[in-house]
């Protein structure tokens, strides 16, 4: 097993690619504390890891403001001692970022990822290593849409994933990013209430022939927290099945 008895946070992980990181790397056999906001899908998250012989344990906290994600980082070392692994990935609503809400972007996405990232760090340094994966989005490498907000965020995720890795290279933790492409999980379900045919308009951009599955983001993830990712950090990982590469529609 690749992360046996780490210590993991995975915030937003009640849902979509955060669930399924959780579930992977408790797989891997990984001792996950479940982040969300809501407790009847975080608890379901746990009842998922527990009940496939997993171990879990679910915290309510809004990653935004600052001393509940402190508090997140001390009941998980309550719980277990240490934190070894730090998911970052807990996004606004799919209204917030469908009507470019900017408080509610950068405060759950960005500021969230700095709260959890300030307060994992000082318990990563004291047993002088770690990992942090931060997870962005294509929208933060190219201009999709008109989600300003969202896509500013997520640029923003980047660059706080390249500057904290520059900082903490010396203490050993490795902090590196993933930037997924279309991946179909719950928080399409507003979007395809409007238009149910938006998968299959937006699947024909994918050299691959299909948009990603919850899966393939959570298998980035497991190599990052791993040791096999041990030079690895700074890195953007972009799992986005060929779309940020070219546009294999151009005519010649």
């Amino acid at each position: 097993m690749r992360l046996k008895n780490k210590i993991t946070i995975v915030t937003g992980a009640g849902r979509g690619i955060g669930k399924a990181i959780a579930i992977r790397f408790a797989e891997e056999g990984a001792k996950v504390v479940v982040d969300d906001v809501n407790d009847d899908i975080g608890t379901a998250a746990v009842d998922a890891i527990t009940d496939a012989g997993g171990e879990a344990l679910f915290v309510n906290a809004d990653v935004s403001v600052a001393a509940q994600a402190k508090s997140l980082i001390s009941k998980a070392v309550d719980a277990y001692g240490t934190v070894d692994i730090l998911v970052n990935n807990a996004i606004c609503s799919t209204e917030d970022v469908l009507k470019n809400n900017w408080e509610a972007n950068l405060s759950v996405a960005l500021q969230g990822t700095s709260h959890c990232s300030d307060a994992v760090i000082p318990i990563m340094q004291q047993v002088r290593g770690g990992s942090i994966v931060n997870i962005a989005s294509v929208n933060g490498l190219i201009g999709l849409q008109g989600i300003h907000a969202y896509s500013a965020t997520k640029g923003g995720v980047i660059a706080l994933t390249r500057s904290m890795a520059v900082a903490h290279g010396k203490d050993n933790i490795r902090i590196n990013c993933i930037c997924p492409g279309t991946v179909q999980t719950e928080v399409w379900e507003p979007m395809i209430e409007r238009n149910p045919n938006i998968l299959d308009e937006i699947t024909p951009w994918y050299p691959l022939g299909r948009i990603g599955k919850p899966a393939d983001i959570a298998n980035a993830a497991l190599f990052l927290a791993s040791d096999e990712a041990s030079f690895a950090t700074g890195a953007v990982f972009v799992i986005d099945g060929g779309l940020t590469a070219g546009n294999h529609q151009f005519p010649i």
